[in-house]
């Protein structure tokens, strides 16, 4: 019998959200109290809005990777400043927005983007995970490209809970 696949919870936060490190540690306290690993917990800040401090954000980001909760950069590429936000904010994964993933099998501009941006994730040795993805041509390509993590229709419809956990224990029930 396989290994069990560990449940991952991510939370989408603004930049100003990670300048507040006393809300943050709040958070923190909770997740310590629960049954939720630290390790099971992912924070993603939006590129769609800007830092106000990257100083604080940076002391802020350490105190959560300290505790085993990753950071990432959501809607890489779409916003004020992904390279410049990943050097400051020693941050080490990255997701490609699905404007990017949409270009995959056309002749879109963007899809220089896109490989522009797999290159830079791996030259930085990120994680890299590619939302939006629809068809198998776009799985195949994000594959072939080393971008093995991705979500989108085409593995899954959005679920409410209750569908997931039976989805979830379903598929656990195969290893």
């Amino acid at each position: 019998m396989g290994k069990k696949a560990q449940l991952l919870l991510s939370i989408n936060l603004v930049p100003e959200q990670l300048e507040n490190k006393q809300q943050i540690r709040k958070f923190v306290d909770m997740i310590i109290k629960s049954s939720i690993s630290p390790k099971q917990i992912a924070f993603e800040i939006t590129e769609r809005m800007s830092f106000t401090d990257l100083d604080k954000a940076a002391i802020v980001i350490d105190y959560l990777k300290a505790q085993g909760i990753n950071v990432k950069l959501d809607d890489a590429g779409t916003g004020y400043g992904s390279f410049s936000y990943i050097q400051h904010l020693n941050l080490q994964s990255l997701k490609i927005d699905k404007m990017f993933v949409d270009t995959i099998g056309t002749y879109d501009h963007k899809l220089f983007v896109l490989d522009s941006i797999i290159a830079f994730g791996k030259k930085a040795g990120m994680e890299m995970i590619a939302e939006g993805v629809e068809t198998k041509q776009q799985s195949d390509y994000l594959l072939q490209s080393g971008v093995y993590l991705q979500q989108g229709f085409y593995f899954s419809e959005p679920l409410k809970f209750e569908q997931f956990r039976h989805y979830f224990q379903r598929d656990q029930a195969k290893i």
